[in-house]
């Protein structure tokens, strides 16, 4: 293996070829901002143009490091020409091709790296289908005019997209990820795609984190995240996203999605989806969370109130919690035809669907005071046998009267006639429906978890 680069390379790929050998930069920026824009790459001199085919020389027939060094391709500023082809090749180095410019896609399916750094860069887009990939894929700040294809790779450490703007391609997606598996986190602080993330039936051991990323949509949807497993999805979105965004049957352990900056063109299927944390809840009320899935999440499921208010449970606030699944119950009840909304109604007034039980004193001490007011103002009915039974009590005639198989003997004993028969009827009717709706709703509340 010769220590002397090619004698048809240019002087700019031998400097990097020594480089390479001893681990260190290549640097070919000028220092200023606007002439080392890499979108501008087509007009930079031939002193900073280097050949993809001189790269894939270096990483697949590269020369031994010197003594005391490890080698590495490190590369800043340059001008890449022709098409760096790796399909299928094994790289044991770490790459490093920042803010440089390509001519052409990048072209690493079905390779084996270890560490790839594509930050700053303009290109216009990346193969890496069934990529894998030993430590850490960074592609941050740079700009990719067409679509980032990574279907089925497998990614030991991290992908980081942050403030990456992806343009997607002809087909209307920007990312191809379906069935990526990453071991890290996929980090994409304010990237920007003008196109759908495809990340359906990916496996993320991090977190999936778009803080501030502004997802665009195009024909389909913003993000279809259908089925991923991950220990966290960071939905804190910039507020001019737009379109729908997919978690159908994903499995989340953190959700953090802020009904206070959700944008306001987006909306969220969470279909079958499960997790056990919801943020944020401590500075949310429940107000604030129902209203959000009421707009924004697609045909929200008794089973995802369910889990909104276990999640306000694990957080210590119990009544934000009652609230929730009080309206789930509201819904469903409304769901059951005329008799069931009837239904469901008494039984939110009296008792909260059984989260509120508490109510059911009040409507009955309230039933007690009205009739008992009202029989102590026009008397003692007629008695049943004049000279027997109990003595006329209005308080205890009433109680004998509201609560069902209770039997004080003031019942039976005084016939009330006229409108005071009436109010006889309706103590007595409005007593039963509380009974009723009382069993209710302790059967609810002992079977709330169910």
């Amino acid at each position: 293996m010769t220590a002397h680069p090619p004698p048809t390379w240019t002087a700019t790929e031998q400097r990097l070829w020594h480089a390479y050998r001893r681990g260190e930069r290549t640097d070919l920026q000028t220092g200023d901002p606007q002439t080392d824009n890499p979108a501008h790459a087509a007009t930079w001199p031939a002193e900073r143009t280097v050949r993809a085919e001189a790269l894939t020389h270096l990483l697949l027939h590269g020369p031994a490091p010197e003594p005391g060094h490890v080698p590495r391709l490190d590369l800043v500023g340059a001008r890449i020409t022709g098409r760096l082809d790796l399909t299928g090749a094994t790289i044991g180095v770490p790459v490093k091709l920042r803010s440089c410019g390509f001519a052409e896609r990048v072209l690493l399916d079905y390779a084996e790296i270890t560490w790839w750094n594509l930050d700053g860069s303009h290109l216009p887009g990346l193969d890496g289908e069934g990529l894998r990939v030993g430590l850490w894929l960074g592609i941050r700040d740079a700009t990719l005019t067409d679509d980032l294809w990574l279907h089925d790779a497998r990614i030991s450490g991290g992908l980081d997209l942050s403030r990456t703007t992806l343009l997607g391609g002809a087909d209307d997606f920007a990312l191809m990820g379906k069935q990526m598996t990453i071991d890290g986190g996929l980090r994409a602080h304010g990237l920007q795609a003008h196109g759908e993330l495809l990340l359906s039936r990916s496996r993320i051991g991090g977190a999936l984190d778009l803080t501030d990323a502004r997802l665009g949509q195009t024909h389909g949807g913003a993000a279809d995240f259908e089925d991923v497993h991950t220990r966290r999805v960071a939905l804190r979105l910039d507020p001019a996203s737009t379109g729908a965004i997919n978690l159908a049957s994903a499995e989340i352990g953190t959700l953090v999605a802020d009904p206070a900056r959700w944008p306001e063109q987006c909306t969220l299927n969470l279909t079958a989806a499960t997790f056990t944390t919801l943020e944020p809840t401590a500075d949310h009320p429940a107000a604030d969370r129902l209203a959000w899935l009421a707009a924004h999440v697609v045909n929200p499921s008794p089973a995802l109130y369910a889990q909104v208010a276990a999640a306000y449970t694990r957080s210590g606030q119990e009544q934000a919690a009652r609230e929730v699944v009080i309206h789930k119950e509201r819904l469903r009840y409304q769901s059951l035809g005329p008799a069931g909304r009837i239904w469901g109604r008494l039984l939110g007034i009296t008792v909260g669907y059984g989260y509120r039980p508490s109510r059911a004193l009040y409507w009955l001490l309230l039933l007690l005071a009205a009739g008992t007011a009202y029989f102590q103002v026009t008397g003692a009915p007629r008695a049943v046998n004049p000279g027997s039974g109990p003595s006329w009590d209005p308080l205890l005639y009433v109680i004998d009267l509201v609560v069902p198989f209770l039997s004080l003997g003031q019942r039976t004993a005084w016939d009330p006639a006229h409108t005071a028969k009436a109010i006889a009827l309706l103590l007595t009717i409005a007593g039963w429906i509380l009974t009723t709706a009382i069993a209710g709703g302790a059967a609810r509340l002992l079977n709330r978890d169910k």
